[in-house]
């Protein structure tokens, strides 16, 4: 009877062991280093990226067996957490050569990155590849730079454009304005619009031979807010053969010859002559401004194309006459710098938002960020309030106590009980305060962003959310979006989330070297960063997080608007969502238009859904927009003794420490209309697409408005996040006709007609003003 037990226990433990056999063997296939060969890494463009940005990484390899892999990236957080971005699941089925695309943000200046080749068989990780700017053997470049830096690509060899050589990356000067990159392989370009968020501009000149994957997403990120600048001159025929062409807002008729480029030459600033006759397309547009003309039309404009643009120059930057010109560089920048403001200016004024540095506020962006940090039941004590606390309980465990004891009781070594019964209750007492003041459940805030250009039906949602956790715990977090449209199912949009940085060099900031940073706890992302697992928040921490999804939507909303001259409106306007928009405002040209609010039939002032709501309802009234943002108020001073008057106008100085979002929306889209930095004090650089002002330059009208209804659902844990605290707000970009009807009326020029404007505008904010 043993017998016969002890052969079943040996014949199950040889199966057992001859298990673990096969297992162990097979584990050791699929994580055979061999069986794939890294032959070039590429992060950023040319090793150069922006930090707080989406990063492009493109890993070429051989393969020699059948395999499934996954490209990852890990990198550091601005609060020093280590993170982890896997792309999808790529399937080899041969030997061959492959290339795997992924993409990833970094939050500190000097990250370091690990690149990762996991096998999706045995979650093994096959290969790893790190960069550190400490180290002297890295085995890849990926330099961060500031959101400040002017990052551009050209797209094959174009003159007037200086690129780094990527061999002299680790020497570079990273304090420049402006940095170039040369893509001379074009099967690493990004293959999603989110590759190019850390680019500025994007050039090709001649070279049009864009694959049709890769330029819908170069398509898809001018259309969300990106800047391509095209030069078309003798090769016309290659790029009406193009995938630019298609969608690219600018109708080539054809060629001519042009000798008078004297506008040119004004619009690079140099005195230099371009000499010689120029082969050019003749071309028009519908839309947007002309730069520089010719006896024959146009040869270079700037037009909208949704919410980015398109620079067109109809002349080839690598032929005569403007290859040997010595205006070219000049010529380059102006084409490539989108800023109406040189990048000089910029970065001065950077540099002096920081006289703000104490409070950690030098950017737009950065008082939004903070506007996020309310939460309602954690009712936190002011710093005055602590230090009085600190200073109380000193006098109580010194002096006092010591006055006790000496002087009235007479008894010393009653010390050794009444100081640490102060010390005890002082304990107590604060552990139950800080119970009280700092909340027992998860809070939140939540606000929603959407931009929608209404020519081409393209959205563009953040969603940005901060949490409050009563406890040290992890989380996972899942976000969907949706638009409130007529359709009975509301179709979720996917949404990829990631941290929210600040643009600052205090704490927390992104601008901060990675060196001396203390490890914290590690998180992942998943696939293309649809949702965060395990994210770690400390007990009364908080966590900003990012959302960003895109999405075409043709006819959310429909205008017949006419402008002249005068940036005078007429027409109207159809909003086709189920809910109303309210605290609306609409800006055209130098002129702002806002409704005459009756505290009593608040809903006349709303633009209802599926009405068609007229631009010059007496209802309607308008002013000088730089005068609304600045809140100006214009007196007339008569001078004694004569007949005359002087008016004087005042501006209202801008609150940089509000915390009033509707404020804080409304002038970070026409930041550049106020005056800028010159009025707000603070830079617009981090969120310089999220500034509708270029679009109005271009001839378009921007509204501004709330809405009730949430547009993104977040999710902890697989459980609905609430959505008492969350706000939404829509800008709209609508397409103007210009009016070429002359104005015959003028203004009048008597006294009676023209009332001085003693006060401010009723304005259209929020309810609570």
């Amino acid at each position: 009877m043993k017998s016969s037990r002890f052969s079943q226990f040996n014949t199950i433990l040889s199966l057992l062991l001859l298990l673990l056999n096969v297992n162990q063997h097979a584990f050791a296939e699929g994580a055979d280093e061999s069986a794939c060969e890294v032959k070039q890494i590429q992060v950023g463009f040319d090793g150069l990226y922006k930090i707080g940005r989406w990063v492009p990484v493109t890993v070429e390899l051989t393969t020699t067996a059948p395999i499934e892999l996954q490209l990852s990236v890990v990198s550091l957080s601005p609060d020093g957490n280590s993170t982890e971005v896997p792309s999808d699941v790529y399937r080899f089925p041969k030997p061959g050569t492959y290339q795997l695309y992924s993409q990833f943000k970094t939050g500190l200046l000097d990250s370091p990155l690990k690149i990762r080749l996991r096998d999706i068989g045995t979650q093994a990780i096959l290969h790893e590849y790190s960069y550190s700017p400490q180290s002297t053997q890295n085995q890849f470049t990926g330099i961060g730079l500031k959101q400040s830096v002017e990052l551009w690509a050209i797209i094959g060899k174009t003159s007037g454009f200086d690129p780094i050589e990527p061999a002299g990356l680790d020497s570079i000067d990273k304090k420049l304005n402006q940095f170039t990159t040369l893509i001379s392989d074009q099967s690493f370009l990004p293959e999603t619009d989110y590759g190019y968020d850390s680019l500025d501009s994007l050039i090709l000149d001649s070279d049009y031979t864009v694959s049709a994957e890769k330029n819908r997403a170069i398509q898809n990120w001018v259309a969300n807010g990106g800047h391509l600048v095209l030069c078309v001159g003798q090769d016309l025929e290659k790029y009406q053969k193009s995938e630019f062409s298609k969608w690219v807002p600018v109708k080539v008729l054809g060629e001519n010859k042009v000798r008078e480029l004297s506008s040119l030459e004004l619009f690079a600033a140099v005195r230099s002559r371009i000499r010689g006759v120029a082969t050019a397309s003749q071309i028009e547009i519908n839309s947007g401004e002309v730069l520089a003309s010719s006896l024959n039309g146009p040869i270079l404009v700037r037009v909208p194309f949704g919410l980015g643009v398109v620079t067109f120059l109809a002349l080839d930057l690598n032929t005569s006459p403007l290859v040997n010109w010595e205006g070219l560089e000049n010529l380059c920048v102006k084409l490539a710098t989108r800023k109406k403001q040189p990048v000089a200016a910029n970065e001065q004024e950077a540099a002096l938002g920081k006289r703000l540095s104490q409070t950690g506020i030098s950017e737009l962006e950065t008082q939004l960020f903070h506007s996020q940090q309310n939460f309602p039941q954690a009712e936190r004590s002011s710093h005055w309030w602590v230090m009085s606390l600190i200073l109380i309980y000193l006098l109580l465990i010194g002096p006092l106590d010591y006055f006790l004891v000496h002087r009235i009781l007479k008894k010393p070594h009653i010390t050794w009980v009444t100081f640490p019964s102060m010390v005890l209750i002082a304990a107590v007492w604060g552990v139950a305060t800080a119970q009280n003041d700092n909340g027992r459940s998860l809070q939140s805030t939540q606000l929603n962003l959407v931009d929608y250009d209404v020519s081409e039906g393209q959205l563009r949602g953040r969603f940005y959310l901060s949490l409050y956790s009563p406890e040290t715990r992890r989380y996972q977090i899942d976000v969907q979006s949706s638009i409130p449209v007529q359709d009975e199912k509301r179709k979720l949009v996917p949404t990829q989330i990631c941290w929210n940085g600040l643009p600052e060099t205090t704490f927390a900031g992104m601008y901060r070297s990675a060196e001396g940073t203390m490890s914290a706890p590690a998180y992942e992302f998943s696939p293309q960063s649809k949702s965060i697992v395990n994210l770690p928040i400390l007990k009364w921490g908080t966590k900003s997080l990012l959302a960003e999804w895109t999405q075409k939507q043709p006819e959310l909303f429909s205008s017949n608007l006419t402008g002249n001259s005068l940036s005078r409106l007429s027409g109207t306007f159809t909003n086709r969502l189920t809910v109303p928009l309210k605290e609306w405002v609409l800006a055209y040209g130098n002129r702002i238009y806002l409704p005459l609010v009756d505290p009593e039939h608040l809903e006349d002032s709303f633009i209802p859904p599926n009405q068609n709501w007229d631009i010059t309802s007496p209802n309607i009234t308008s002013r000088n927009i730089k005068g609304y943002l600045t809140r100006s108020v214009s007196r007339r001073l008569p001078k004694q003794g004569q007949n005359t008057a002087s008016v004087v106008t005042e501006q209202t100085d801008y609150d940089a420490f509000s915390k009033d979002v509707y404020d804080i929306l409304k002038m970070l889209t026409f930041h550049e209309m106020s005056g800028g930095y010159g009025y707000t004090g603070l830079s617009n650089i981090s969120a310089e697409q999220l500034d509708f002002s270029e679009q109005l330059r271009l001839g378009r009208a921007v509204l501004f408005a709330r809405l009730d209804t949430p547009l993104s659902q977040a999710s902890l844990d697989n459980k609905k996040l609430d959505q008492t605290n969350q706000s939404a707000y829509i800008r709209v970009v609508i397409p103007v006709t210009k009016s070429t009807k002359i104005q015959y009326e003028l203004p009048s020029l008597k006294e009676k007609d023209n009332p001085p404007n003693d006060q401010q505008d009723p304005p259209a904010g929020s309810d609570n003003k």
